[in-house]
């Protein structure tokens, strides 16, 4: 399991390196990434895992101590989901290879989703809830990449914003949610929460809510459905892989997995279903509406992860078997859909339904797979979808009248958008014409193996699961232990006989059948029926209160001209102060302790900062300046700290030769215009600082909490193996955070470097005039594309 999480993220690096040389063909490289992840076939066919065994495990210890470790579980669930994302990413890959144009940025597709298949393997396996949660952001900042690919397009761009920001709210969630479910259950490994505990504890329903953000952002339930129609500006091969078994999924996995946890709660129930039902119907009726074959595809995809999370939101066995089953029928129906679209892209140059019409007669062998993909996604015998359906409504049934009657016109209207989508095979044929009458593609003809072969098989596997269901249950059934329904008696068959379920499938054949005649009619309706609020415009709605409200902080804080700014930092000095003295009124007493050996150094710092204030040019005022810092050096020698002695001296002489270096940079050297009122303040406001300075200074002498220096004197030669305790300190306890200040300085020195050679000779203008104005801001905002 470590080698299949592990091997494509080795693979992204080998293809980022040959793409050059190998182009397209680095697409076989990408293909053996995922061989791994197919090799888990293996442990999932084996009777231990379907006998209810023990799961497989492995873990790699990273920090222990903090309970971060690679730990991966291989139940049955995890194997069968692994094997999903290893079966889809290799057809991706290999589709790609002939659907790419021998011009496209193959050092960074191909990178870019085998770290994103990568991700995806390591979210279906961890057991740890801390790598599981790393895992899931890793997926949201990979699909960023994959949907934004063609970032000059600005849909693209737009796409990949969309999807990050609302997958990254519900990251957010996740990460509260596994902090509060490790200290509730006492281990951050899933299969080793304590589960009584948790469900006892007053943090399970925070953990609960937060788990059910995480999950209906990631797979696009309502109102969070938003991100997911525009992720289709990702390329063809993307969005198969995104939508049938990765990133769309793991909002699936996780109220599979955490339904054992949560799923005894009415609360995890009550939510998921009605969202879940809900999310269907809406995902059907903007399907019905569109006329992308790609943009129907994406709706599809949202309503169907609507069924499959009521399926699991049930919690029970019955539930957990439909869902299982039809995750299998809808990754086989829901790839080969999006290959047979980028068939159809690629041969006709469009993707309009209104520009395409008997296609059956160009494209004949692409008729046969999507028919048989359309049909399973239609719900009709004897494809699978027919029966994960049957298996769908007879678990509705239970969840009471409203459920079903708005799941019977869901599906209804499900078969409705499948039928437009394979009108196009029928009629005359029409060569496709743009806007202006021209051709598209002077000739059209059927695609080559590469192009054909991976949704071929998909169809094929959908054919499969109908006509001989045991396969799709003898699959299905892999999780049954993991998922907690291998007790259910139910099997998977073609026929049932008359029951409620199927005269329920009558029923929405009907429906089906009047919306497919009555197509102008519905499609009128559709259009009338625009709601004004739509989760779009609340979306960009707060996205641009959000860049408004920035841009007014900036406008009030960073935009203000220098004496402003340093008002405001002198400001908080005085503060700080007093809330030294409000927390530590007794602040005087210490001054025992203080050698009266500093008293001249002292008289030395309080004499350079006078004769800077009172100094006339920058020369006098460089030289006064380096005095207190060459003061402060030595009171850190009198104190005994030659270290910092020496690391002030440096930063002295490095002050006083940038002062030297810009001198001639600098604009002229002028007194600002200010009342005397303004005066007053400025007096006011730099006395405050100082005494709130002292102040703070002098409450820090007395601890508010027990000091922690005994600690790095006993410890610094025991952990850390030096005598130098600074600098164990500095190196080994506190080694980040060296590494940190550093990184700061670095950058810091680059700012400065940039702004030194941005310098201009020139008068000082008035300190009215240096700050941009909220309307120049805001008006930048507006024109910025």
């Amino acid at each position: 399991m470590t080698l299949a999480v592990l091997f494509p993220l080795l693979m992204a690096a080998v293809c980022g390196l040959l793409a050059r040389p190998l182009g397209r063909r680095s697409g076989y490289l990408a293909a053996l990434g995922f061989v791994p992840a197919l090799l888990l076939a293996v442990p999932l066919a084996g009777n231990s895992v379907e006998a209810g065994g023990t799961p497989l495990a492995q873990v790699t210890n990273w920090v222990p101590e903090l309970g971060l470790n690679f730990a991966f579980r291989g139940d049955g669930f995890s194997l069968l989901f692994a094997v999903l994302i290893g079966v889809i990413g290799a057809l991706a890959s290999l589709y790609s290879v002939a659907y790419l144009s021998p011009h496209e940025r193959f050092g960074r597709f191909y990178p870019y989703l085998l770290l994103f298949g990568g991700s995806m393997l390591g979210l279906v396996l961890s057991d740890n809830l801390i790598a599981l949660f790393g895992f899931w952001e890793m997926t949201s900042v990979t699909s960023f990449l994959l949907i934004g690919l063609w970032h000059t397009r600005s849909e693209a761009r737009d796409g990949a914003i969309k999807a990050f920001l609302v997958s990254a709210l519900g990251g957010l969630g996740l990460l509260a949610a596994v902090a509060l479910l490790s200290v509730a259950g006492g281990s951050t490994l899933l299969s080793e929460l304590d589960l009584e505990a948790v469900r006892a504890s007053p943090l399970f329903v925070p953990a609960l809510l937060l788990t059910l953000l995480a999950a209906l952002t990631k797979s696009a339930q309502l109102p969070f459905h938003l991100w997911l129609p525009t992720a289709m500006e990702a390329p063809t091969p993307v969005s198969a892989f995104l939508h049938s078994a990765t990133m769309v999924k793991a909002g699936v996995v996780l109220v599979a997995k955490f339904g054992l946890i949560f799923g005894s709660s009415p609360l995890w129930s009550g939510i998921i279903v009605p969202l879940g039902v809900a999310t269907m119907f809406w995902g059907s009726w903007r399907a019905l509406k569109q006329t992308d074959l790609k943009a129907l595809l994406a709706f599809s995809t949202v309503s169907q992860l609507g069924l499959l999370m009521a399926l699991y939101g049930l919690a029970d066995a019955e539930g957990r078997f439909a869902a299982t089953t039809h995750l299998l029928n809808h990754a086989a129906f829901k790839a080969a859909l999006f290959f047979v679209v980028g068939i159809i892209d690629h041969e006709t140059g469009t993707r309009e339904t209104f520009r395409l019409s008997g296609l059956r007669r160009k494209l004949p062998l692409t008729f046969v797979v999507a028919g048989l993909a359309t049909l399973s996604m239609a719900g009709l015998p004897p494809l699978g979808g027919f029966i994960s359906k049957e298996l769908f409504y007879e678990a509705m049934l239970h969840a009471g009248p409203g459920f079903i009657a708005v799941a019977v016109i869901g599906s209804a209207l499900t078969l409705a958008y499948c039928a437009r989508l394979i009108r196009i095979f029928f009629g005359d044929f029409r060569a496709p014409e743009d806007d202006g009458g021209r051709l598209l593609k002077s000739e059209i003809h059927e695609a080559g193996p590469g192009l054909l072969l991976p949704p071929a098989l998909l169809a094929g596997a959908a054919l499969l699961f109908g006509v001989l269901p045991a396969s799709a249950e003898w699959l299905a059934r892999r999780a049954g232990t993991a998922l907690g329904f291998a007790g259910y008696e139910g099997h998977l068959e073609l026929w049932h006989g008359v029951t409620p379920a199927l005269l329920l499938t009558l029923l929405t054949w009907g429906l089906a059948a009047l919306l497919v005649w009555q197509t102008a009619r519905v499609y009128f309706l559709q259009v009338h029926l625009e709601f004004p609020v739509s989760s779009n415009r609340i979306y960009r709605g707060l996205l641009i209160g959000l860049e408004t409200l920035a841009s007014r902080l900036i406008a009030g804080t960073q935009g203000l001209a220098l004496p402003d700014q340093l008002r405001i930092t002198l400001a908080a000095a005085g503060l700080m102060g007093g809330y030294a003295v409000w927390r530590a009124p007794q602040v005087f007493q210490p001054l025992e302790g203080v050698p009266l050996s500093t008293l001249p150094i002292a008289v030395l710092l309080v004499a350079g900062a006078l004769g800077v204030l009172l100094s006339r040019n920058r020369l006098t005022a460089v030289v006064l300046t380096g005095l207190t810092g060459f003061g402060s050096a030595v009171a850190f020698l009198a104190m005994r700290a030659p270290d910092l002695a020496l690391t002030q001296l440096l930063i002295e002489a490095v002050t006083v030769i940038l002062f030297l270096l810009v001198f001639r940079s600098l604009p002229g050297f002028r007194s600002l215009p200010r009342g005397r009122t303004r005066q007053i303040i400025d007096v006011g406001l730099a006395g405050a600082a100082g005494i709130g300075t002292t102040l703070l200074i002098l409450a820090s002498l007395r601890f508010l909490s027990p000091p922690i220096s005994p600690y790095y004197l006993e410890n610094a030669y025991k952990g850390g193996g030096g005598k130098n305790v600074v600098n164990v300190l500095l190196v080994d306890f506190r080694g980040w955070d060296t590494l940190g200040e550093v990184m700061v300085v670095a950058m810091v020195a680059l700012a400065v470097g940039s702004l030194v050679r941005l310098g201009r000779r020139g008068e000082a203008r008035s300190e009215n005039d240096t700050a941009p104005t909220l309307p120049d801001l805001l008006d930048l905002q507006e024109r910025r594309p």
